[in-house]
């Protein structure tokens, strides 16, 4: 489901009776703010595993068998193989400091990471908590999004120009002129607001309680309008 929140703004109100404009022309400049809330409809998962032992290689088999086991898991629960990549992979010695100031080797451990998309919000919570019961024990990084942002922008680009279009007449009608068409639009930004509202919860499986909230875009113009008497 969508919201659309149109914001009104006037910059400016420029219109001249002077040699310039001879027939009485002239421009009314106004901003206008479009934004649109969606709930999104997929989401990015970070899970992995991360482990130390003697030998090295006994680390990187352990590893190895924990990520199969959480991809695994994951595939089981309906995400798609190719939804599925591996992020970091590192190894590395592993020292602790003793009573004594000196270092003293633990093992070599091991990090291995994957990025999951999940395109179906209601299953992140169950995803989390297969993954952690196959072995995962790091999970972080969670991001919703909207999948088809662009046409949530064209939504909210026709609020910010509608809005600039209404507040452009009021101040014609106000000045006793008529208004003319767009002589000049420009695009002043676009982006996420900083207010978001939690709204979904996806406990309700029996998985992780995890808060989706609403995702936003914003847009805001900038429109010149000719005007005459």
């Amino acid at each position: 489901m969508r919201k659309t929140v149109i914001s009104l703004v006037a910059l400016a109100l420029a219109l001249g009776a002077t040699t310039a404009h001879a027939l009485g022309e002239g421009e009314i400049i106004v901003t206008g703010t479009g934004t649109v809330w969606a709930e999104p409809d997929q989401a990015v998962v970070e899970l992995g595993w991360s482990g130390v032992d003697a030998e090295v290689g006994e680390a990187v088999a352990q590893g190895n068998a924990a990520i199969a086991a959480i991809r695994g898991a994951a595939e089981a629960l309906g995400i798609d193989p190719l939804d599925v990549r591996t992020t970091g992979f590192f190894v590395w010695r592993e020292e602790r400091w003793d009573e004594r100031g000196e270092p003293r080797m633990v093992g070599y451990r091991v990090s291995h990471t994957l990025q999951v998309v999940v395109r179906d919000v209601d299953t992140v919570g169950a995803l989390i908590t297969v993954a952690t019961e196959a072995g995962a024990n790091q999970v972080g990084g969670i991001t919703f999004t909207v999948a088809d942002r662009e046409a949530i922008e064209q939504e909210a680009r026709a609020a910010a120009f509608a809005a600039a279009h209404q507040r452009a007449r009021e101040l014609a009608e106000l000045a006793g002129r008529t208004l003319g068409p767009a002589a000049r639009i420009e695009e002043v930004s676009r982006g996420t607001p900083g207010l978001m509202e939690s709204t979904l919860d996806m406990g309700g499986r029996g998985g992780a309680p995890v808060a989706a909230g609403r995702h936003a875009v914003e847009v805001v113009v900038r429109v010149t309008f000719t005007s005459a008497d």
